[in-house]
């Protein structure tokens, strides 16, 4: 199941969804740093007030220790500031001056007076005006509590809260603006590469490439880009010069088989060897045009898929493939010898290129042929025989598509077997070579990597 995009990223572009994330985590941080400021500030401008709060709890504190509890002068002025104070009992009963209203009384505070040297500090509101209240164990199961108003540290905060929020809103807009600037820039190559990828689907032009001048993570994938663009451009024309020189290849066999089958309408009219020829003829170029078909749909397939690989036997795929060159093949004479080694990939890719490799030496080296077959333990496939080996200058291009040299041109065969065997060996990370031997003859070689090697 495909996890959904959350509501605030969908028809949105890659720009805004980089800016809202930018600005999001901007938003986060000045508001970390705010909070944690302000935290600071409030804790600084309250502790006078609650210093002054224990200065004069413990002036009154010592008075109760003479005296007793009903001995202290409560006053409605504390220090250089209007305050409140009263006594309170475990009863919750409590004492103050006559010209000031009482104090709350919670749980807490009744627990502190049974409790000695413990103390509760809380904000509070005594006659409309807000307060920092101090309870503190006097004596015995009294307890007493001083307020001082917090008005002024409350003004304070208030200007410094206008401060923050004026500080965090410029952050914002500032954070937004750069945010905006620096996605626009960043995303600068994507722009290129959509750009890129539009005119090409609208150009078929597969020659356009990005700039990747950059040597970041962008400048990677322009590259990579041009990378894919490049194989797609190569690809593609190798598409078409396969398809090219297929269909120029297919002219000759199809007018000739076009003519013989024109000769049928006047089979009567024909004598009896004659007919025969044209038959046989037909049949022969019907095969020679399957043959073609067939290596032209090999070299068309291209990469089979992973799933499609398994592990072979090599040495057994190659000696079948000799018994059936020996049966297609029977003036020829074929020797083999082969260590046992495993093989990943397509069986009838390998088949196909074994085949070709021992067709080619058969049809080459001529009437009373001798080939030798190799396959040691490395992986490395060797194919011997005693023709009259290729030409010198036409080494060079053995595995170009249908090319055959002057002196093959009156043999069968499409010039495509080698090609088929040199993209079996690139399919494989391998290689193929062909050389003429010291003595005479032909020397084809076919290697696969180690990592296409299984133990035997």
């Amino acid at each position: 199941m495909t996890e959904q995009a959350p509501w605030w990223a969908l028809d949105r572009s890659l720009r805004s969804r980089l800016v809202a994330a930018a600005m999001a985590a901007v938003v986060l941080a000045i508001t970390g740093v705010v909070g944690v400021a302000y935290a600071a500030v409030r804790h600084e401008l309250r502790r006078p007030l609650e210093q002054q709060l224990r200065r004069q709890t413990l002036d009154l504190r010592q008075q109760a220790r003479f005296g007793g509890p009903f001995e202290v002068r409560l006053r409605t002025r504390i220090g250089e500031v209007g305050g409140f104070v009263q006594v309170v009992d475990a009863t919750g009963a409590v004492r103050t001056p006559r010209d000031q209203a009482p104090l709350p009384v919670s749980d807490a505070d009744r627990a502190v007076a049974q409790r000695p040297g413990t103390e509760v500090l809380r904000d509070a509101e005594v006659d409309g005006t807000r307060v920092r209240m101090l309870t503190s164990h006097l004596i015995r199961d009294h307890a007493v509590q001083v307020a001082l108003p917090r008005t002024t540290v409350e003004a304070q905060l208030g200007r410094l809260t206008a401060a923050f929020a004026a500080v965090a809103a410029f952050g914002v807009a500032l954070a937004a603006a750069l945010s905006i600037l620096v996605a626009r820039r960043a995303l600068a190559p994507v722009s290129g590469l959509t750009e890129a990828a539009e005119r090409i689907a609208e150009t078929r032009d597969l020659t356009l490439r990005i700039d990747q001048s950059r040597h970041d993570e962008l400048g990677r994938l322009a590259a990579s880009f041009n990378t894919m663009l490049a194989a797609l451009e190569s690809s593609v024309g190798a598409q078409r010069r396969l398809v090219a020189d297929a269909s120029h290849e297919l002219r000759t066999p199809l007018a000739s088989l076009r003519t013989n089958v024109e000769l049928l309408h006047r089979v009567e009219e024909l004598p009896e060897d004659v007919r025969h020829e044209v038959v046989t003829a037909i049949v022969g170029q019907l095969e020679e045009l399957t043959s073609l078909v067939s290596d032209v749909v090999e070299l068309a397939r291209g990469e089979e898929p992973a799933e499609s690989w398994e592990d072979l036997p090599l040495d057994e795929l190659i000696r079948n493939a000799v018994d059936r060159a020996r049966r297609h093949w029977p003036t020829a004479t074929f020797t083999v010898e082969t260590a046992p080694v495993n093989v990943r990939g397509v069986e009838r890719r390998i088949d196909r290129a074994v085949t070709n490799l021992l067709d080619n030496a058969a049809k080459f080296a001529g009437t009373g042929a001798v080939v030798d077959v190799r396959l040691d333990s490395g992986g490395t496939l060797t194919v011997t025989d005693n023709g009259p080996g290729i030409p010198e200058d036409a080494l060079p291009h053995v595995f170009g598509r249908f090319y055959r040299a002057e002196e093959a041109r009156a043999l069968p065969g499409s010039g495509l077997g080698l090609a088929i065997v040199k993209q079996f060996a690139e399919a494989h990370r391998g290689r193929v070579t062909v050389s003429n031997a010291a003595g005479g003859g032909t020397v084809a070689e076919l290697w696969l990597p180690p990592n296409m090697l299984r133990p035997g």
